[in-house]
């Protein structure tokens, strides 16, 4: 059982993966959750994970985990301590399935089965969304990158995003995931919106190839190029105190920002020293 479960960021492919394109998420070390054993005081999450606990028996998951064990752990004191901020895209639900899977799973699924286990993380998920991909869970609980392509899925040892100089933009607010892709849902109904999404699935793709074969030169156009197109079209996703920042960054081209995951608020990605990215 491992110490410490990450919390996740999702670098590229953001809302392009639910329409075909490719995805790269890593684990983010900055904010992370534990067991705490024995707990004296209930931490906030303590009612989740009981109502987790009751849904997964009543959803017949005990053939995948032990869910008795789980619940008895819990009235014994059994706790986590989490620095994931929750509401914010970086995977705080994520991260308590990922540990609730690697301590109460009656077998764990190997490596080698990674769709089964994907799919596994996401049925457990859809506690806390309704509808999971299962990226996330799985990404805390390998702890490593993971590429997500229409062929399938890659764990990657490491990706190296010194070439990003990449910060968080913490948004002040919490959002709602299913609200944000309901609303890119209705969206994409449209055939414009459809040939719209075919470049942005473009620029993301190329975003990733660029990060992944650290070709910051690659990396810059598309980059920029993405950051403008979620401006134009994701303004349900970009919250409007920082429209006129991200543009003016645009304009400027004094720094690049994207989405963080679905966006709404949480946090937003930044990427700056633009000069040192293209020499």
């Amino acid at each position: 059982m491992q110490e410490l479960y990450p919390s996740k960021l999702m670098i590229f492919g953001e809302y392009a993966v639910l329409a075909g394109g490719e995805g790269l998420a890593i684990p983010w070390d900055d904010f992370v959750l534990v067991w705490i054993e024995d707990a004296e005081t209930p931490s906030a999450f303590y009612p989740h994970l009981v109502r987790f606990a009751q849904w997964l028996a009543e959803q017949g998951f005990d053939t995948i985990i032990d869910v008795a064990a789980f619940q008895l752990a819990l009235q014994n004191g059994l706790d986590v301590a989490s620095t994931i901020p929750i509401g914010y895209g970086v995977g705080s639900s994520g991260a308590v399935v990922a540990a609730v899977y690697d301590r109460f799973a009656r077998t764990n699924i190997p490596v080698t089965e990674i769709e089964l286990l994907k799919q596994t993380l996401a049925s457990m998920e859809n506690f806390f969304h309704s509808t999971s991909s299962g990226l996330d869970p799985l990404v805390c609980y390998l702890q490593k990158p993971v590429h997500i392509t229409p062929q399938g899925i890659h764990i990657l040892d490491e990706v190296d995003l010194d070439i990003l100089h990449m910060q968080l933009l913490d948004c002040g607010a919490e959002r709602s995931t299913q609200t944000l892709v309901d609303a890119f849902r209705a969206r994409m109904q449209t055939a414009e919106m459809q040939e719209a999404l075919q470049h942005y699935i473009q620029l993301s793709n190329a975003c990733i190839h660029a990060l992944l074969q650290k070709d910051a030169q690659a990396l810059v156009t598309p980059l920029r190029q993405l950051s403008q197109w979620q401006w134009q079209y994701f303004d349900f996703a970009i919250p409007t105190h920082l429209r006129n920042e991200w543009a003016d960054a645009n304009t400027h081209q004094t720094a690049i920002y994207k989405l963080c995951g679905a966006g709404g608020g949480g946090f937003m990605l930044v990427f700056s020293k633009l000069s040192e990215l293209a020499d």
